[in-house]
């Protein structure tokens, strides 16, 4: 009787255990502090990461963060992605929804929790994966609630803390705990942030902990520098590592680029054959940067970028020999394979690892770690250095553009591997210069010949044109005019690859109504043919824009470059 009563009493409780322990949580948006919702599309409410590093190669990281969705342009901030690959598992994912009260209204199911290749749009094949959810909630503001487990087999690197991650995005709370076996060393950097670590002990371990409350969303405005240069960040690393078979050590850039030389090691390697191929192909060519310049180009031109990542292979180059029978690579494998081949001429060359592309992260020189996405080559000759982009069949011997210019890289040469800075195009280099001849009548319609010179980095901006077939260069060309009414009548080019490279661009256009009458002048605006709607640049008018034209003229004929 009284097991039954009992039974009858939990019965009665149980429905209304799970509201109370959701309203427990506080999700509620009412209960976010006003101020962190200035400016802000999304608030984390509460992130925490706790590391546990068991070995040199062994170490799991459990993470639960919820984050308060206010609009619909922080939509994406809503989405979960934990990527994994061959080193890394990604387990124990759960997910749940809160309204603006901060009421569950769901728990993720898991067949939500997708599964996706990862591969980079660049690469043929990756063993990247990716677990994605959308909570496929719209009704703003809600927050969603993500707890997971990742677990590492091979330790290049440690996940690093950025609680404030991106611009329009505040913070309520967000901690970083790694536990650390007393047998390995845990290194980290703080960043832009005066908060410092907490370290204890115990038996077996050294702990470190930081917390951040309460930071302010930043309102992203045009030239705001990077995300690197403002936002918190602890960055961390191990001392030694191990990954696969490999063993290293990331306290000086000198013993990173010793791994990278043993990860390299016999991978330089060419048939007999080859090499008499190579030596004969440079015979009678008596000056260094002639003879890299005829491997390059034989390079260029029996070779194309294909990327394959697995395992190791996201580090480590498949052979020059692999790489002369298949004639594709990554860009790991054919920066070695220029290497070897240039060494089998009597070149020395070093292979460079840098994080590449126009808007990367600056190299953190004072922190020894994994900061780079791409190889390329440099090769020391008199009184210069040559740098070269492998991956490339159009690029000329000797440029490598603002993928990889003028930002400190990695050469590697076994104990000697440095840091370095790449070349740099100066003002002198860069230059844009447009020429045009202009015939109008007093109604605005006329013609125009635009002579178009571009040098150095802004031969990269043009390239993409001068490589497009006719009927998507008349577009692009028909994108920049500033004509009410135009026809492209036709269009010229002309490349000269040298080692500061140029394009010249002839244009002849025909227009109409491009006259402003304002009392007895006219206005013509003389930038027709360089509109710039740039990232950087917004859209610039050049300081001679407007030209005054007498009406009683009835004809004129104007010259003027801008």
């Amino acid at each position: 009787m009284n097991f039954r009563i009992v039974n009858i009493f939990f019965m009665i409780l149980l429905p209304f255990t799970e509201p109370v322990l959701a309203k427990d949580i506080k999700y509620k948006v009412s209960d976010m502090p006003k101020e962190l919702k200035e400016n802000a599309r999304s608030v984390i409410r509460n992130e925490e990461i706790v590391l546990e590093v068991k070995s040199l190669s062994k170490a799991i990281v459990n993470v639960t963060y919820a984050i308060t969705i206010l609009n619909k342009n922080g939509l994406s901030d809503a989405y979960f992605q934990g990527f994994y690959d061959k080193f890394t598992k990604i387990s124990e994912i759960k997910g749940r929804v809160f309204d603006e009260n901060g009421e569950q209204i769901k728990r993720i199911p898991s067949d939500d929790i997708l599964d996706y290749s990862a591969i980079s749009g660049f690469s043929i094949y990756e063993d990247n994966r990716v677990k994605y959810i959308d909570p496929k909630v719209r009704n703003f503001p809600f927050t969603v609630e993500y707890s997971y487990q990742k677990s590492f087999d091979g330790l290049f690197s440690y996940p690093s803390w950025n609680p404030q991650p991106k611009f329009n995005l505040a913070v309520e709370k967000s901690s970083y705990k790694a536990t650390v076996n007393e047998s390995v060393t845990f290194r980290y950097m703080e960043r832009n942030t005066s908060l410092k670590a907490t370290v204890t002990s115990d038996a077996e371990n050294n702990i470190y902990y930081w917390e951040a409350r309460n930071l302010k969303a930043l309102e992203w405005e045009p030239y705001s520098v990077t995300n690197q240069e403002i936002f918190p960040c602890v960055i961390t690393a191990p001392a030694d590592f191990e990954i696969e078979r490999y063993k290293g050590n990331l306290t000086s850039w000198e013993n990173f680029g010793k791994f990278i030389s043993t990860l390299n090691a016999g991978k330089n390697v060419l048939s007999d054959e080859t090499k008499k191929f190579l030596n004969e192909l440079v015979a009678g060519t008596s000056d260094d940067f002639g003879k890299i310049q005829k491997i390059y180009e034989y390079m260029q031109g029996r070779t194309r970028y294909v990327s394959i990542q697995v395992g190791l292979g996201g580090y480590q180059p498949f052979g020059a020999i692999t790489v002369q029978r298949l004639a594709y690579g990554d860009c790991k494998a054919l920066t070695n394979y220029m290497k070897t081949m240039l060494e089998a001429i009597g070149l020395k060359a070093n292979y460079c690892l840098v994080n590449a592309g126009e808007t990367a992260p600056l190299m953190l020189k004072e922190f020894p770690s994994t900061q780079f996405n791409h190889a390329f080559l440099s090769v020391p000759i008199k009184n210069d250095t040559v740098w070269l982009e492998c991956t490339s069949q159009r690029m000329p011997c000797g440029f490598i553009g603002n993928f990889t210019d003028d930002r400190d890289v990695l050469l590697i040469d076994n104990d000697k591997s440095k840091v370095v800075h790449s070349r740099v195009y100066g003002l002198a280099d860069n230059r844009e210069t447009h020429t045009s001849h202009v015939k109008i009548d007093e109604n605005g319609k006329g013609s125009v010949e635009i002579h178009n010179v571009y040098n150095g980095l802004k031969y990269d901006d043009i390239l993409p044109t001068f490589l497009a077939d006719d009927t998507d260069k008349k577009r692009r060309i028909s994108e920049r005019m500033k004509f009410p009414s135009f026809q492209v009548l036709n269009f010229k080019y002309k490349e000269n690859k040298a080692l500061i490279p140029s394009i010249e661009e002839t244009l002849n256009v025909d227009f109409e109504n491009y006259l402003n009458l304002l009392g007895s002048r006219y206005f013509l605006l003389l930038n027709f043919s360089n509109k710039i709607n740039g990232r950087y640049f917004g859209d610039i008018v050049p300081l001679v824009s407007v030209m005054l034209c007498h009406k009683k003229r009835d004809d004129f004929v104007t010259k003027f470059i801008n």
